[in-house]
Order: structure tokens, then C-alpha cells, then sequence
């Protein structure tokens, strides 16, 4: 059985895209879900970088992320963007190639699946759409995407109702 973990891009305790990766973890046998927020950095830039090297969080969350056949990830979307939050980790992974996986992109030879949600009807895919480009920068082989649009009319008590959603949605889950 492969090994996947699942994680939100989002750090609000509210998160919409929290809540989709749950549903996930108890639909998808093997998952592992973990939270960005324990591995929140500081705000990257080149100076910081230079000065302090990468920062430890960043290493375990690599550390994590090589001991891993694939990943679900699931983004938010703020004025059609990534949120900052999931942005910066982002950043960060971006530079921990040649330090610490021996030359080897963060997420290369992993299987990923993107997927995003928002309350309206386009289901975050703008944000969706990025995230894809940023990963696949890094090495994921990405082998399906879902969106899940009007979420609170889509998703009630912990689980998606729209059965062609879902439907959907356990198609994009069994490519990993």
C-alpha cells in the first residue's frame, strides 16, 4: 500500500479545505493527515534565507515529505490566489532541493492529487490551477485534480452530498 499524506493549505481553524481533506482521510484507506500550521516558518525571503539557512520546520516538514509515496493537497483561494500562508511553505520547500534531498526536488517521483474548495461557484480553481504549476515545478507527478464548488450547499455533516461530486471525487482518489 503507498504511503500518502493530506494536509489544507489553509491556516484558518475554520478552514473549508480542512474539512474536505478530513472527509477525504475517512473516505481514502492509508492516508495520513498532518497540519501545516506545525510547520509554519517565518515569512521567507533571500536575506533571511542567507542569514539563518533553512529553517528547522521547513527540514522536518521535507523530512515528512520524502518518507511519502503521494500527496493530497487541498487549496483555498484568496482573490484568485494561494493564500500567503500555504504560498510561503511553499517558497520555503522550493530551496531545500539540493541541501536536503540529495539534488532531488521536494516532491519528485511523488503522486499528487490537488484539489480546492470555496463557498462560491468556482470552487477555488484559480488557486487550484497554481498550486498544480508550483508542484509540478517541484518534481509531483500530478495525477488528478477536483474541485469542489459551493461548498456549504455541497458538503454537510463531515461528508460531500452531491453524488456526482463525489462520485468525482472517489474517481480523482483511486489514481493515487
Amino acid at each position: 500500500m503507498s504511503k500518502i499524506i493530506a494536509f489544507s493549505g489553509s491556516n484558518s481553524s475554520t478552514s473549508i479545505n480542512e474539512q474536505l481533506i478530513q472527509y477525504v482521510s475517512s473516505i481514502k484507506e492509508g492516508v495520513e493527515v498532518i497540519d501545516l500550521k506545525d510547520f509554519e516558518p517565518p515569512m521567507y525571503s533571500s536575506d533571511l534565507e542567507g542569514e539563518v539557512g533553512t529553517h528547522q520546520k521547513i527540514k522536518d516538514l521535507v523530512t515528512k515529505l520524502s518518507e511519502v509515496d503521494g500527496v493530497i493537497l487541498s487549496t483555498p483561494e484568496h482573490n484568485s490566489m494561494p493564500p500567503a500562508f500555504f504560498k510561503n511553505i511553499l517558497d520555503w520547500l522550493s530551496r531545500t532541493g539540493a541541501t536536503y534531498l540529495d539534488g532531488k526536488k521536494y516532491l519528485q517521483y511523488k503522486k499528487a492529487i490537488v484539489m480546492s474548495s470555496g463557498p462560491g461557484g468556482g470552487g477555488a480553481k484559480g488557486a487550484q490551477a497554481l498550486v498544480q504549476k508550483m508542484i509540478g515545478y517541484a518534481g509531483a507527478e500530478v495525477v488528478g485534480n477536483f474541485s469542489l464548488p459551493s461548498f456549504y450547499e455541497n458538503f454537510k455533516d463531515g461528508k460531500i452530498v452531491n453524488e456526482d461530486l463525489n462520485k468525482e471525487l472517489l474517481d480523482v482518489l483511486s489514481k493515487i
